[in-house]
């Protein structure tokens, strides 16, 4: 039996999945993150139990392959979490994650000559000088100068897992949107912003395509990991264009809703200016042979959802179940509740509901937040009537059913929480030559599906 690992490294966890090469899940894994928080806003990982969480995934899955082969390992990432490294290839810093909040106006001071639409247009992302790698690499300039000129290797939290894993560095375009420092067409580090920064395209992990064998593991890693020695390592993508991939998003007119950490819709697009003209986020997916990825994201809407969750229906570990059956017990609009789920709750107006209706109104405050963001790229041309929605909320129906009654759109669920490591692995079987490309590779699926 042939055998594909994909990882999905997301904000909070690792999960992974052992894929044969005809699509079937064969097992499971998920591994959760230890984040360090300060009330000065830092947001950060130890290096060394970032990477041991994601060998002992790989791990988990490596001891399921029975009497057969992994072909192959990819991981693909939400990343946007900076790391420095020393000539030795030592962390000089914590893992500094993406929702760090640190940065004031060291990144607009520093980049204050910055054409930002030009850069918004080279980078596939608006750049809001708050967070994010760029940002942190401003922040550390203008206090810690000394640290930026020992730093060897400025990488992120992925391609650190790389490393660990083979030896090399690499990074794939799509993995480094979060970066906000390589150029999407050329596929090049954008060198004037590195000048400001005092920094070299040396210093960063070389642009490689998604789908390249960066190398095998070596024997240090496989001890560490469970997989042989020479397992070929396969760059992945940003995590939302290889959820896209594992559940079957490929073509214009189809969406992919990726509800983890932030609630993300995914559209292929072939046209990239639509993007843009929507002031959307924008990564590289099929092109330049197929569609681009078009993204818009209601930011930390997870964390929102267990604040108001927490607070108004239940603080237990079920809390989201509960909020799902009184939910169902209440009518569409809650009685004329409505919540906004990103700004403070009134509580007299909330405490004067029934919580059947709270519940409600908290659903309905997400999926209304959702719907806003496809309202505004539906005005711009970009639109799907058939959508696939993966993620931790997918395996509750009454999600999906919510989503197809306020946004008017056929909703699917396929893979769940776990769509973006099956894309990982996908891709794994893309570099290890058992995939042409994606097309043949859900085509095989289909077939298994069925048998």
């Amino acid at each position: 039996m042939e055998y594909l690992l994909g990882l999905d490294i997301g904000t909070s966890s690792v999960k992974g999945v052992l894929l044969t090469a005809d699509g079937q899940v064969h097992h499971e894994a998920k591994g959760e993150f230890t984040y360090q928080r300060t009330p000065d806003g830092r947001v950060e990982l130890v290096p060394e139990q970032y990477i041991e969480v994601c060998l002992h995934t790989i791990r988990t899955l490596a001891e399921k392959t029975e009497s057969g082969t992994i072909k192959g390992v990819c991981a693909s990432s939400a990343s946007g979490n900076l790391l420095l490294m020393d000539k030795g290839n030592k962390p000089l810093t914590p893992i500094i994650g993406w929702q760090d909040q640190r940065v004031r106006n060291e990144a607009r001071d520093l980049l204050s000559n910055l054409d930002t639409d030009r850069f918004y247009r080279q980078t596939g992302w608006p750049y809001g000088f708050k967070c994010m790698p760029l940002s942190q690499l401003c922040y550390i300039k203008a206090h810690d100068p000394a640290l930026l000129r020992r730093c060897a290797m400025a990488a992120m939290s992925t391609e650190y897992l790389y490393f660990a894993l083979t030896g090399e560095w690499g990074i794939s375009p799509s993995a480094g949107v979060t970066y906000y420092l390589i150029d999407q067409q050329t596929g090049d580090y954008v060198e004037p912003v590195l000048n400001a920064l005092g920094l070299t395209p040396a210093q960063f992990p070389p642009v490689l395509p998604c789908g390249t064998v960066l190398g095998g593991v070596t024997e240090e890693a496989a001890a560490r990991c469970g997989l042989p020695a020479g397992t070929p390592v396969i760059l992945g993508t940003f995590d939302h264009p290889s959820a896209a991939r594992g559940a079957g998003i490929l073509e214009e007119g189809e969406l992919l809703l990726s509800c983890g950490t932030s609630w993300v819709a995914f559209f292929p697009v072939k046209d990239r200016q639509k993007g843009f003209a929507a002031r959307s986020l924008v990564d590289p997916f099929l092109s330049p042979d197929g569609c681009y990825g078009v993204m818009a994201s209601v930011t930390s809407l997870a964390e929102r959802l267990h604040s108001y969750t927490a607070r108004y229906i239940d603080d237990s570990p079920q809390m989201f179940t509960t909020l799902s059956f009184l939910a169902r017990k209440s009518v569409s609009g809650a009685h004329g509740l409505t919540l906004d789920l990103l700004g403070e709750p009134e509580e007299e107006q909330i405490r004067a509901y029934p919580k059947e209706d709270v519940a409600r109104a908290i659903m309905e405050g997400a999926v209304g937040l959702l719907k806003s963001k496809l309202d505004a790229l539906a005005r711009h041309g970009i639109a799907a009537k058939r959508a696939v929605m993966v993620g931790g909320p997918s395996a509750d129906p009454y999600w999906a059913e919510l989503i197809e009654s306020m946004c008017h759109i056929r909703v699917e669920v396929r893979h769940g929480a776990y769509a973006g490591a099956v894309g990982a692995a996908i891709l794994a079987g893309i570099g290890a030559g058992i995939y042409q490309n994606e097309r043949e590779a859900l085509a095989r699926f289909q077939e298994w599906e069925r048998k």
